[in-house]
């Protein structure tokens, strides 16, 4: 059979369906409503003339003839993307597709160096002809999209570091361990005895990508009572309840400090640096349009007030 346009938009809906493991959890990578997606799938499924998944109450499998298909879309989408690069790079600087991808609520730290690195590169003086993108994930879902080559540079705080990807350091900030006013933690003060009896029965929020990290910091075997958020907000939220003590970077808690919602337990024992990294594939170092940013983003990080090392 012959492709398409519309059987390549189809074939990428479908791999955004099994990426996503389901059609609910794919509206949101693809802005698209569910019947919408489910739509495109059947019609697919119709132009093949296979049956690519099992979907409804029982859940999303592939068949096998889906994980087939899929693969083959893998090795498509990777091809496609390698002819991008190419074209970028014979054109060089001047012109081509940025791809990015952040963890949530960067953009509100006057350390990170994004919004100021995008107004540099944008400039009409630069010449420059080029296309963005720019989602929201957590940092394993950045790691796995940069590893199939589905996004450029992502900005996030990397627990584990992988061999096929470059991270280069922007800059720290501390995380302290948070809860709210009316928690029974917020009340002892600067008593450790009496915090840590607390924190010992105490309920913990968590994203999940510092779960592991957290808990080491805490010393306590706090498995069993731990929640996890996706985001910031959803953190903040639990912790505000009153149920929850969690750990939050300090430009994202701090207003609510200020206005008495929230007080920082233990800062002198509980607390983390984290430090937001830029990571690409190693194959991105060849395209100048991802390496040229990278440098501008190192430039405009080392002007923020606790520059990490920016080691490219």
């Amino acid at each position: 059979m012959n492709l398409n346009s519309g059987d390549l938009e189809r074939l990428r809906v479908f791999f955004a369906i099994v990426q996503a493991n389901g059609i609910a959890n794919a509206q949101g990578v693809l802005n698209k409503d569910a019947s919408t997606i489910s739509r495109a799938l059947t019609q697919l499924e119709e132009r093949l003339q296979l049956r690519l998944c099992e979907r409804g109450r029982r859940g999303f499998a592939l068949t096998p003839e889906g994980r087939a298909v899929h693969a083959r879309a893998r090795e498509l989408f990777m091809s496609l993307r390698g002819f991008e690069q190419t074209v970028d790079s014979v054109r060089g600087i001047g012109g081509g597709t940025l791809r990015l991808a952040i963890i949530d609520n960067i953009v509100a730290d006057n350390q990170c160096p994004l919004v100021a690195a995008l107004r540099d590169f944008m400039q009409p003086q630069a010449g420059r002809d080029i296309d963005y993108s720019l989602n929201v994930l957590t940092p394993q879902a950045m790691e796995k999209q940069l590893l199939d080559k589905r996004i450029d540079l992502a900005l996030g705080v990397f627990e584990s570091p992988h061999d096929l990807l470059e991270y280069t350091s922007l800059y720290s900030e501390t995380d302290y361990l948070y809860a709210a006013a009316r928690h029974p933690a917020c009340a002892v003060g600067d008593d450790a005895p009496a915090l840590a009896e607390v924190l010992a029965t105490a309920r913990f929020a968590s994203r999940s990508f510092l779960d592991d990290a957290e808990r080491a910091l805490l010393g306590l075997d706090i498995r069993t009572r731990v929640s996890h958020a996706s985001n910031l907000e959803a953190l903040l939220a639990l912790i505000l309840s009153g149920q929850y003590v969690g750990f939050m970077p300090t430009h994202y808690a701090q207003p609510w400090v200020e206005s008495g919602a929230l007080c920082r337990i233990g800062p002198a024992r509980y607390s983390r640096r984290s430090t937001l990294k830029a990571a690409i594939h190693r194959d991105s170092t060849s395209r100048a349009i991802v390496t040229e940013f990278l440098a501008l983003l190192c430039e405009r990080g080392a002007d923020t007030r606790e520059p990490a090392e920016c080691v490219m």
